[in-house]
């Protein structure tokens, strides 16, 4: 492997970032193709004064306030406070922001749709609180425009199917790019530094290739917390197949049956090996959580989750400086524009950075591993328009993996791919058939629907949001029911939680319905006609409205009253590319494509139904972990 300059090259300073200073560019095979820099500052050139900082600026109604507090090198925490702008959607951006400055360590984050203005200026102030910590002067970068796309881009994509808008709002790049600012060469090249990339690259490594990483932003970005394994030493060979029989249902039968037996017979092995580098790592912050065992009639199955308090982001961090000790090569803030072909066989991927463009020759194979295609909006109306209406819980994922790897030949996954939507806030009585009111005070479907396919109902509904409303009696309705009080979305709404909640203002109390009603925003006298009429169903023990379970009809007429407001986000979208049983991309003709590899949410035909299932905790993410480490192992042994 080439190793003339340090990933750290390519890393600038954030007073140029923000400043919007770009580099020269490279020569590409079509001529008028421009692109407009994405600049934005990097946290990775400051460094700060450790302390907590205020800054405000004007919203749409207002002043809004953020507080953030810092160590030496990172943004640990950040509050922002914009009560008086637009109820649902000033206090949604407001709550979006704060997760996305931390989780990016920037200002220069994707603004919230719908409160633009309350975006803008919660951005504004975040800026003033890095620049007091710093002392130096940080600006909100100007957001990344959609690139000019020429006539030949454009005719190249749509050969693939790909579309001007698609292409425009991505990274990837149709012409081809024939002049290079440097080379490097290495046996495996993994695209994406996240929670299917870096178990990818540190698996290749370990089975003795030698490997580089091309990531997008200037660090790992990893999102969740739950990631789950089928344990198969404590069940049944019967229960196991029972197990799959169950996942291929739930995903509507759509789903890659192969996959679904590597998960059940090799997530054991790819998640005690995680665990294995993790503590080589010196990471020691995660504990066992929701782990289950499917009960079925000839056998069982136990599955285990894991539960990283900090969100993945932290293990996946906390493996990096171990992986450069090993000789894996980063190149941070460097995004994949193209594939590099050879007759057939992908040889290589383009890079882009300041720099201009940078050749990756891969000896033994490229693994693409860039997550979703959440932000590309031309993608997700064609891939999967139930999901268009919500606000998106992640930023820069647009697609690049999919688009390069079409452009290459691969194939996407057919029909109406998977969305997982989830309710923000906290896991109140999270699952269960409470009455539930949209922001109009109307009741809208029947409350006994599961939790993962709530979205889809509530993809009509206003703001997509509904405000769930139970009262004193609760908990003898939800153990009447069966929920189990272990449970987190349960045991969250035990009376010492519950009121840890209220006073934090996560959930609503009231003495009164009428109370309750105007602290929730609902409209008063819609709210209470509806929950007058849900009573009047309950005493009749028929829901003749939606037709909800008769057990589940319990009235809301005894105080104290509750209300836990939930807002519904695309947390991922977890399709892609098709892929065979060695994670190896396949043409049109069903053919495996030489040296292309995806895993994780850039592959596809996992699942398949509308909605991603919660009837296993954690399966996002344990299989992003065990399929990118059965592909860096694989592609590394080639």
């Amino acid at each position: 492997m080439k190793k003339t300059v340090s990933r750290r090259h390519f890393i600038k300073q954030a007073a140029l970032g923000a400043l919007g200073i770009a580099a020269a560019g490279a020569a590409s095979g079509c001529s008028s193709t421009a692109v407009t820099a994405e600049s934005e500052p990097l946290v990775s050139g400051l460094t700060f004064t450790p302390g907590t900082y205020t800054a405000s600026a004007t919203g749409k109604n207002g002043p809004v306030t953020v507080t953030m507090t810092f160590d030496e090198t990172r943004i640990t925490d950040v509050v922002i406070d914009a009560s008086g702008e637009t109820a649902g959607l000033g206090d949604t951006a407001a709550e979006k922001l704060a997760e996305m400055i931390q989780a990016a360590q920037t200002c220069s984050v994707d603004t919230v749709s719908g409160a633009t203005v309350t975006s803008d200026a919660i951005k504004t102030a975040a800026a003033d609180c890095m620049s007091q910590a710093s002392g130096t002067t940080v600006v909100v970068a100007a957001p990344a425009e959609e690139k000019d796309v020429d006539e030949e881009a454009v005719e190249i994509a749509a050969a693939v199917g790909i579309s001007a808008k698609e292409l425009a709002a991505s990274e990837a790049e149709a012409c081809e790019i024939t002049s290079f600012a440097a080379e490097y060469t290495a046996d495996v090249v993994v695209v994406g530094a996240g929670t299917t990339g870096i178990p990818a690259a540190l698996a290749a490594i370990e089975a003795g290739a030698s490997v580089i990483v091309l990531q997008k932003q200037d660090m790992v970005n990893a999102q969740g917390m739950l990631a789950a394994r089928v344990v198969k030493t404590e069940s049944d060979p019967v229960g196991i197949a029972e197990y799959v029989h169950e996942l291929h249902a739930t995903y509507d039968h759509r789903g890659d049956l192969k996959q679904h037996w590597l998960y059940a017979n090799r997530s054991q092995e790819a998640l005690e090996w995680f665990e294995e580098k993790l503590a080589e790592a010196g990471f020691t912050n995660y504990t066992e959580s929701d782990s289950k065992t499917h009960v079925y009639e000839d056998g069982n199955c136990h599955v285990k989750g894991i539960l990283f308090s900090g969100s993945m982001q932290e293990p996946m961090s906390a493996l990096v400086p171990l992986m450069e000790e090993k000789g894996v090569e980063f190149f941070f803030g460097t995004p994949a524009v193209q594939l590099i072909k050879k007759d057939n066989a992908v040889v290589g991927v383009v890079g882009k950075n300041d720099d201009g463009y940078i050749r990756f020759t891969a000896n033994k194979g490229v693994i693409l591993a860039t997550g979703d295609y959440q932000n590309n909006d031309a993608m997700v109306d064609r891939y999967t328009p139930d999901a268009s209406p919500f606000p998106r819980k992640q930023a820069n994922k647009t697609g690049d993996g999919h688009l390069i790897g079409m452009l290459a030949g691969a194939q996407m996954e057919k029909g109406t791919h998977c969305k997982m939507v989830h309710g923000g806030g906290a896991s109140v009585l999270r699952e269960e058939p409470l009455l539930a009111l949209n922001l109009n005070g109307e009741r809208f479907m029947y409350e006994d629907i599961e939790y993962g396919d709530r979205a889809t109902v509530l993809r009509d509904q206003p703001g997509n949001q509904m405000v769930s409303i139970f009262d004193a009696n609760y908990s003898e309705y939800v153990y009447g029911w069966g929920s189990d009080p272990t449970v987190p979305t349960v045991a969250n709404a035990s009376p010492e939680k519950l009121a840890a909640l209220v006073e934090q203002g996560v959930t609503l109390k009231a003495d009164t319905l009428e109370e309750l009603f105007e602290l929730a925003g609902l409209p008063v006298d819609t709210a209470m006609a509806s929950v007058k009429r849900y009573n009047e169903l309950c005493a009749q023990g028929q829901d003749l409205d939606f037709g909800k379970a008769s057990k589940y009809m319990k009235p809301v007429d005894t105080a104290p009253f509750y209300a836990q407001p939930r807002k519904f986000e695309v947390s991922a979208l977890p399709a892609g590319l098709i892929v065979n049983e060695n994670g190896q991309c396949l043409d049109k003709e069903n053919a495996p494509i030489p040296g292309l590899f995806a895993a994780g949410n850039c592959s596809g035909c996992f699942y398949g139904d509308n909605d991603y299932s919660l009837s296993t905790m954690g399966l996002s993410i344990g299989r992003c972990i065990t399929f990118g480490y059965l592909a860096g192992s694989y592609v590394a042994q080639l």
